[in-house]
């Protein structure tokens, strides 16, 4: 089966103080580390063009992604996931507050675990 470039939504509360917060899993087929993955923040409670942080773990709370900080409005970023990560696992979509308050609020956007851009 061949990755494709999906998207799949994403809504969860981010936590102040820069706690995580983590979508549902989804399975990284790919064993390829240059097979990127992406996300885009469409919507942000904290408002019009703030930004929010991403990255990519695996169950137990490893990350296996660099982060990427996205403001709201703007469209996909796309990253490859750490090459000592070796695919085949269930990923997790991980983000927190790009600044160090107490503020909450909700995201929402789409990602993909793997979406068969190779970079």
């Amino acid at each position: 089966m061949n990755a494709s470039n999906d998207n799949h939504n994403y809504s969860f509360r981010i936590y102040g103080l820069k706690q995580n917060s983590q979508s549902a899993g989804r399975y990284r087929q790919t064993k390829n580390y240059k097979n990127n993955w992406k996300v885009k923040l469409v919507s942000s409670g904290e408002g019009v063009h703030t930004k929010s942080i991403f990255w990519l773990e695996k169950a137990g709370g490893k990350n296996i992604s660099e982060s990427v900080k996205k403001q709201q409005g703007k469209g996909a970023s796309y990253r490859r996931v750490k090459s000592s990560f070796p695919g085949g696992r269930t990923v997790m979509l991980t983000a927190q507050n790009n600044n160090f308050n107490g503020s909450e609020f909700n995201v929402s956007g789409y990602w993909d675990e793997e979406t068969g851009r190779i970079q």
